[in-house]
């Protein structure tokens, strides 16, 4: 993570506690494997820092000068029809010349960067990406920092502070701070506060260099889990889509979101700057908030293997649908350990059942400094596309077929059989982890000849056309 005095595990947090339950918030039932992966996710969460940050347009805002900083023209989003693109977590700072050179080959870009640590990086590959971290709807916890002015680590909580009607009160007058981590909820229909929250984001965007903004904890879905502090009676269940509020002129929050989140994402686009919102899993089955307002999303926790069937089909639905829009999809994940093939081949194989022109991925277990043989694999376009997970249905699996490859994706509770008509190589990653301070990656992808297989539940294989080479 980028170094700071005040950036420690307590400090910089906010948008990363919420994660480990993130993805199965809001869902008819928790199983003990949910959990179970809850558990385990938490202790990937405890061993790090924070780390993350569509239009009615269908495409990116074009790169151009704005009229503010004619020096300032964000990069664009790379193609991504063709290959496996990782846009990668938070990197640390203190990179070696060869990790650096590493990264700028392997890596689309990141995210929260200052000046410092983002310039060696794009010396080496201009067109490296970075994304400016800022809360959605809330307020940073007064002592949690965020980058200010791109080359420093501050809070503007002094600022925000001295207006009190910018703040979501409850029916008792109190500030609404989140349970989980102690952001206070913004009263986004505020209109003082709507253009303060635009100008000052764009701001930080400018001088930071940055080609997007990722606004974490943005989801309506989260409030039923994370507004209790003190409890707001009115956001809990379904509160957020049912009620009407007086604060929003009688609109529910999710319809006062959807208009701010379209506002924001507008004022974005005409400096040719994506708003990225983290929006989740898709998981919560009483959530239908329009989350294509925006330029892109940030899908945190997708394809959990913890997932039911239907929770699966109804995210992966919704992937498929933005994908369709030519959406910035950002789809990220967390592994028990390095080893853990089976989540990384389950992951690998949903990005790629959903990938689009603008689909980027990443998974890691300890440090986004990880890189994964896996990421090389060649398949070439794909062949098909979908409206929906049903035209993916083929002989019990999800199945997707590319130039060189096919994947198969088994989002059930049972193990399903697959009969080949002709004989392919399955994949078979080996290694893959940290990249050393000498920049070198480790691991291989193997292959091995099949005509027959079981996909397990919740797993997924990837397949080689018997004449394709493994990798790029």
């Amino acid at each position: 993570m980028a170094s700071h005095p005040r950036q420690g595990a307590a400090a910089c947090n906010e948008g990363t506690r919420h994660r480990v339950v993130s993805t199965l918030r809001g869902r008819r039932a928790l199983t003990w494997s949910a959990v179970l992966a809850v558990v385990v996710a938490a202790t990937v969460e405890g061993s790090r820092p924070d780390s993350r940050a569509a239009s009615p347009q269908a495409r990116q805002p074009t790169a151009r000068a704005n009229e503010a900083d004619p020096q300032w023209r964000p990069r664009t989003f790379p193609d991504t029809s063709a290959t496996i693109a990782i846009l990668a977590d938070q990197l640390p700072g203190g990179l070696t010349p060869a990790q650096q050179r590493a990264v700028s080959e392997r890596f689309v870009g990141t995210q929260k960067l200052t000046l410092d640590l983002s310039r060696p990086l794009r010396a080496l590959k201009p067109g490296f990406l970075v994304l400016h971290y800022h809360l959605a709807m809330w307020q940073s916890a007064p002592d949690v920092s965020f980058i200010v002015d791109g080359r420093t680590w501050g809070n503007d909580y002094p600022a925000v502070n001295r207006h009190e009607e910018w703040f979501w009160h409850n029916s008792s007058g109190q500030r609404v701070a989140s349970s989980v981590d102690r952001k206070l909820l913004m009263n986004i229909g505020n209109a003082t506060f709507q253009k303060y929250w635009t100008d000052s984001i764009i701001e930080q965007a400018r001088v930071s260099d940055s080609d997007a903004v990722f606004a974490d904890s943005a989801s309506p879905a989260l409030l039923q889990w994370e507004a209790n502090a003190p409890p707001e009676p009115r956001f809990a269940g379904t509160g957020a889509r049912e009620n009407r509020l007086s604060e929003l002129g009688g609109r529910t929050f999710v319809e006062a979101w959807e208009s701010f989140i379209s506002a924001l994402d507008t004022s974005f686009a005409s400096r040719g700057v994506p708003l990225i919102p983290n929006t989740g899993a898709f998981v919560t089955s009483w959530d239908s908030t329009r989350y294509d307002l925006t330029a892109g999303v940030f899908v945190e926790g997708f394809a959990d293997p913890a997932f039911t069937e239907s929770d699966w089909k109804a995210s992966t639905n919704r992937l498929l649908s933005l994908a369709a829009r030519d959406k910035i999809i950002i789809l990220q994940n967390y592994l028990r350990s390095t080893e853990d093939l089976d989540r990384r081949r389950y992951y690998l194989a949903n990005y790629l059942l959903v990938k689009g022109n603008r689909t980027y991925l990443d998974y890691f277990a300890k440090t986004p400094l990880e890189w994964f043989p896996e990421w090389t694999l060649d398949l070439g376009r794909h062949l098909d596309s979908a409206t929906t997970v049903a035209d993916l249905w083929k002989s019990g699996v999800y199945r997707r077929d590319f130039e060189r490859g096919a994947v198969l994706v088994n989002p059930g509770r049972a193990p399903v059989t697959v009969m080949l008509s002709s004989p392919t190589r399955r994949v078979e990653p080996v290694g893959g982890g940290p990249i050393g301070p000498n920049g070198a990656v480790s691991g291989t992808v193997r292959t091995a000849p099949v005509r027959g297989f079981i996909v397990p539940a919740h797993g997924a294989e990837i397949l080689l056309n018997s004449s394709s080479s493994s990798a790029q």
